[in-house]
């Protein structure tokens, strides 16, 4: 492990050595000619450093305390400010939980591995007492003694610092990005905190908090033909990722690779990746060649590297011997025209102006992010989640299909059996496969409350769990649930949100089983007593028409399930499994799948999460099930099951409202008798609560898109970054969306989806962030663009008016928008490998200081037109993202050019300017935050 002094007394130690990847992230804090970057993670302070021998002080990235629960809690606040706090009251530990709230204590008892990124940090009262013989040269931060042209000299700082330009603190990448605007010799990254700059360092002397020197290789990369040695990599590492380097050869079948031209090496590797190439031959360490296969090695007298693409290889680091004279320095070579990578393109009418940034030090960014064990969470997990033993998997980025194998097709007859109100209209073969969660459109939701009110009962039962977790089980619930209790029952429900599943593989063998059934049975006996949802239907045309018809010779029934919602999510995508029957609240009818008439009911099981995106938010899956001839029973019967055995039933219905005067409960044996239909979002209310209506401009999401293949998962915990080839449906529909955007005709080559969790928490909490501020002003809305530009009728998004009139569902729509917030799709153009790598990365906001005609910012458009006009063109086809974008409260312009805009709308409280150019258009979209766009799709176009 590697300690480090952080702050005051405190000291940084990384991870565990049994840990799979590290924890401890140098903080992405720019300056000079980069802008300043907030990282996701409020631990600013963690360094890599070389470890000083007396230092006893320590934090430990990814860990808790064993004792935590004897900790004083403070909530959430900075690290700097829990420091503080510590300090104040002389506590010995510190347990940063989640990265976002201060615990103190006494003692910490173990270390356990956290999932949430904690970090624990001991005080050593102690700190700064260094003696000078205690650094050992050549330990370099970090802990590399070779980065690009620069080469380091570990636990040194220069005899002539005196002469040095100091910049403050900021990240090693931003200082060496800084070195070499300014053209410097060398940096003395001091106390491997501040960046200072010097054109010679006279000579090494020991340092005793840590500094280390970097000089800077002007000839680094300028190669003789008779110079290069075979083995030598460029740039000097023989694995780059997931690539294997052979230095100074080329491929001997070099004349079938397909020729890029000149580029970063970083920017090649992107490349190959997105072309799914094996080999790369780095042409002269310039030029980027891609190859699928390499023939035979030949040596190259230009210094040309290949590399052999081994997929998701880890890298190795070698160490470097230590150098403890400080080099001459040498003329630097004629510049050369390759020294930027274009990593975003400004779309200012008229005027091309390109953003010109280092993309080796974007993709330095990606790689820490990727070495994540779990992304950091915006909110604490729950303390005693029992995921803290576990890591969360780690997923590397990858390209997948979005697979229509999972999705079985419908039988011609099953087709004729859809529900009306799914809206599917059955064309042709390729009609009948698909596997979708929709959100039931705002109109419908009214029903779902209504069937809400008309199925509860006030009635606790010895299932339903205490509500302050102190309490054992007791018959008719404990004293919390009942009348007058803390917090009492729930007094009915608020309808959040609902999900609809249409998924034909399990609707198909539903429909196969219900007829099987009415084959056997003919016309099955309904219950004595009508079900409770079959009765609010029955006198609800409307709810009728919205949940569709059902079939009463087999007894089909809408019915409840409680669940969790992220277990709500997986049922949805994979149905219900029988393995898992009983194990949330036991078999007292045999092992099947238990439901319930009321959902009072089935609320008993229904979880929320402690804290996060479901806090107080609980699921219950509203279920067609198919009860058929049926098993009535009024007492406990674990031996129902034997009657479907038998084949004498269907189901059992479990009738405790006749014995004890509680509810029916309904089980069935076989997941085909029940279709998961919808899922139900709800809050719980209580006490003189009542339900109000879901609002329309700001309804409540999932915490992942519900169209996702991985909507379900926790994307704090469960680290995934994933590029999905879309389908041909969702291609087609974005295809509809192009032409809709364009006066053209642009034709969508091929599209990836891109899911990402690391990238989407940022956006998700910069999100919330905006919606606090709505909030506070006790809205509901931020203004939006018709509004602001006058034009009430025609001003809307014109993306957002065509989601408007197509059906988009399993895309995006308003559904899946937050309009309130001024959340819509745009449109950005740019090269393939800039989309590539803001797909990976995100944006980056640098901070320009001239030539941003309304300022600096993300610059989008809702003119398909106006951002192709900014994408290369290349053999006929282009790149474009199509992006989330939250904008939030807007400034408005209607100047030709004001690059003043950031600034006057940061001045007045606004996240955004909208510029509409002479009052003419096209309209321009500037967006002050990376963190306020997530690049959702990456589409060719050919045009």
């Amino acid at each position: 492990m590697t300690a480090t002094p952080i702050a005051g007394c405190w000291t940084a130690v990384g991870p565990m050595s049994h840990h799979p990847v590290g924890a401890v992230r140098t903080p992405a804090i720019w300056h000079g000619v980069l802008s300043a970057r907030r990282s996701l993670s409020p631990v600013h302070a963690f360094r890599t450093q070389p470890k000083l021998a007396n230092t006893r002080a320590s934090a430990r990235g990814m860990t808790y305390c064993s004792n935590q629960a004897s900790a004083s809690r403070h909530g959430s606040m900075s690290l700097t400010a829990c420091m503080a706090l510590c300090k104040s009251m002389n506590c010995q530990f510190i347990q940063y939980d989640c990265n976002t709230d201060c615990w103190l204590l006494d003692s910490c008892g173990t270390y356990e591995l956290s999932t949430c990124g904690s970090s624990t940090y001991f005080r050593d009262l102690t700190w700064g007492v260094v003696s000078a013989t205690q650094p050992q040269p050549g330990a370099c931060f970090p802990n590399t003694a070779q980065t690009g042209e620069f080469t380091c000299t570990g636990n040194m700082y220069c005899s002539n610092q005196a002469s040095a330009s100091k910049h403050g603190f900021m990240s090693l990448t931003a200082c060496m990005a800084l070195c070499k605007s300014m053209s410097c010799q060398f940096i003395q990254y001091d106390c491997n905190t501040d960046c200072w700059l010097l054109d010679s360092c006279g000579t090494y002397e020991l340092s005793t908090c840590g500094s280390s020197t970097y000089f800077r290789d002007l000839t680094w990369g300028v190669v003789s033909a008779t110079q290069p040695q075979p083995g030598a990599c460029f740039p000097n590492t023989a694995q780059t990722g997931e690539y294997t380097c052979t230095g100074n050869m080329y491929c001997s079948n070099q004349a079938s690779a397909s020729k890029h031209g000149s580029m970063s090496l970083t920017v090649c590797m992107a490349l190959c990746k997105t072309m799914n190439c094996q080999f790369i031959q780095y042409d002269c360490n310039t030029d980027c060649w891609l190859l699928d296969n390499c023939g035979t090695y030949a040596i190259s007298t230009c210094g040309s590297s290949l590399y052999h693409n081994t997929l998701f290889n880890t890298p190795t680091m070698t160490s470097i011997a230590p150098v403890l004279t400080a080099p001459v320095p040498v003329p630097a070579p004629p510049p050369s025209d390759d020294s930027g990578v274009v990593v975003l393109t400004s779309i200012g009418g008229g005027l091309s102006v390109v953003i010109l940034g280092m993309l080796g030090i974007f993709l330095r960014r990606l790689r820490a992010k990727r070495q994540m064990a779990a992304v950091t969470p915006v909110t604490p997990m729950p303390t005693d989640s029992p995921d803290r033993s576990k890591p969360a998997r780690v997923r590397v980025s990858q390209m997948d299909e979005e697979a229509e194998s999972k999705a079985k097709p419908l039988s011609d007859a099953t087709a004729e059996s859809l529900p009306d109100n799914w809206g599917r209209k059955i064309g042709s073969k390729q009609d009948l496969t698909f596997d979708d969660l929709v959100y039931v459109p705002h109109a419908d939701l009214n029903v779902f409350q209504t069937l809400l009110n008309k199925t509860y009962r006030p009635i606790p039962t010895q299932d339903r769990p205490c509500p302050n977790k102190k309490c054992d089980k007791q018959k008719g619930g404990c004293p919390c649930v009942q009348r007058g209790g803390d917090p009492g029952l729930p007094t009915g429900y608020q309808l959040m949100r609902v999900i609809r599943v249409e998924d034909s593989g399990m609707f198909d063998r539903y429909v196969k089983r219900r007829s099987d059934i009415r084959r056997k049975r003919g016309s099955c006996k309904p219950p004595d007593s009508q079900f409770f949802t079959a009765a609010a239907m029955e006198h609800d045309a409307a709810m009728k028409s919205a949940l569709g018809s059902v079939d009463d010779d087999t007894n089909e029934v809408f019915l409840w399930h409680g669940t969790q919602i992220r277990k709500g999510l997986a049922i949805a995508q994979d149905d219900f499994d029988l393995s898992f029957a009983g194990s949330g609240a036991g078999t007292m009818y045999g092992k099947g799948l238990y439901f319930a008439e009321s959902c009072t009911k089935a609320d008993e099981y229904a979880k929320d999460e402690d804290d996060g995106h479901y806090e107080k938010i609980h699921a219950m899956l509203l279920c067609r099930v198919c009860v058929g001839n049926y098993h009535y029973v009024t007492d406990r019967d674990p031996s129902a099951i034997d009657h479907f055995h038998r084949g004498d039933t269907d189901s059992t219905i479990g009738d405790r409202a006749a014995a004890v005067h509680t509810y029916r409960e309904i089980v069935v044996y076989d997941a085909d008798q029940v279709y998961p239909e919808y899922l139900v979002l709800y809050k719980r209310l209580h006490k003189g609560q009542h339900a109000q209506p879901v609002s329309e401009s700001r309804p409540f999401v999932l915490e992942l898109p519900v169209y996702w293949l991985n909507v379900g998962k926790n994307p704090f915990t469960e680290s995934f970054n994933v590029h999905y080839k879309v389908r041909e449906k969702i291609r087609a529909t974005l295809q509809r969306l192009a032409m809709g955007c364009s006066a053209n005709k642009p034709r969508v080559v091929s599209a990836r989806r891109v899911e990402d969790s690391s990238l989407w928490v940022r956006y998700i909490r910069k999100k919330s962030s905006l919606g606090n501020a709505l909030d506070d002003r006790g809205e509901d809305k931020f203004k939006p663009p018709n509004e602001l530009d006058g034009k009430p009728e025609t001003g809307h998004s014109l993306t957002t008016s065509l989601l408007r009139e197509k059906h988009t569902e399993d895309t995006v729509s308003l559904e899946n928008i937050q309009y309130g917030l001024n959340e819509m799709l745009l449109w950005h153009g740019t090269d393939r490998a800039a989309a590539t790598v803001i797909a990976e990365e995100g944006f980056l906001v640098l901070d320009a200081k001239h030539g941003r005609r309304f300022g600096n910012g993300v610059y989008l458009a809702e003119d398909l037109d106006k951002s192709l006009s900014y994408a290369p063109e290349v053999s006929g086809r282009r790149h474009v993202l199509l992006c989330r974008a939250v904008c939030g409260d807007m400034h408005y312009t209607e100047q030709h050019w004001e690059s003043s805009a950031d600034s006057t709308a940061k001045k007045n409280g606004k996240h955004s300017v909208l510029a509409n150019p002479d009052g003419v258009g096209p309209r321009e979209y500037v967006l002050f935050e990376e963190d306020q766009v997530y690049p959702e799709y990456l589409l060719e176009i050919e045009s």
